[in-house]
């Protein structure tokens, strides 16, 4: 029964998702910040007539979006559901960690943004929680959230902004969120994930090496699995 509202509840949430996403990939457009030569997104199918480099991914009118939002959001919180039935605190806490993942990794594929109205908040959260729930360990959560996000500071670091910071506070909050324990799966998973892609992208010649690539979807990809697989900080599944 818990699965069955969880995938209704999924439903709804997707299209409030879908709208969020949306408008915060939008933004950069909306703004003027994006120019003619930068405009194309992965999602990118044709502009819409008056909006100027913007994708019809990001009008309001994208079914094709939507349809992908709502449907991984319902199979998401259906399987959480599975995944978490009997304790709706931690499912309700899921629920929200889910919907964190999937408006960043929207965001990003989209107009190659992770923002801040979303990890910032996401960031505290994850690890105020680690810090206080019953279950977590508050030295795993702050290991965690080390590694996470320490890793990913140091690859910006290295690329030189090649990495973005909007990557590295969802790291920090993968990390949080899972703890040591299961941060390392995660990571691995991202790793694999990102850099299989990475490599076929490039020798196909869909993008070269000056080409931005998101990585918060593999980020958000590796976090979900090992949470609806393994657990999280605080409980395992």
């Amino acid at each position: 029964m818990t699965i069955v509202i969880m995938a209704i509840a999924g439903f709804a949430a997707g299209f409030v998702l879908d709208e969020i996403i949306a408008r915060l990939a939008r933004e950069p457009y909306e703004r003027g910040d994006v120019e003619d030569d930068d405009a194309g997104a992965p999602l990118e199918f044709s502009s819409e007539t008056g909006a100027l480099a913007m994708p019809r991914a990001l009008t309001s009118g994208s079914a094709y979006r939507r349809i992908v939002v709502v449907a991984l959001t319902t199979v998401l919180f259906a399987l959480a559901g599975r995944a978490y039935e009997g304790d709706a605190l931690h499912l309700a806490i899921v629920a929200m960690y889910i919907a964190v993942l999937l408006a960043c990794a929207g965001t990003d594929l989209l107009a190659y943004r992770v923002p801040n109205v979303i990890t910032y908040p996401a960031v505290v959260f994850a690890l105020a929680l680690g810090m206080t729930i019953d279950g977590a360990n508050r030295a795993d959560v702050a290991a965690g959230g080390a590694l996470a996000g320490g890793t990913f500071l140091a690859m910006s670091i290295a690329t030189r902004g090649g990495m973005g910071m909007g990557d590295v506070k969802l790291a920090f909050f993968v990390g949080f969120a899972l703890g040591m324990s299961f941060g390392v799966a995660a990571l691995l998973i991202t790793a694999v994930a990102g850099g299989v892609v990475a490599l076929l992208l490039l020798a196909t010649r869909i993008r070269d090496r000056r080409d931005p690539i998101p990585y918060a979807p593999f980020i958000a990809g590796g976090a979900l699995y090992v949470i609806l697989v393994y657990g999280t900080a605080f409980t395992e599944v």
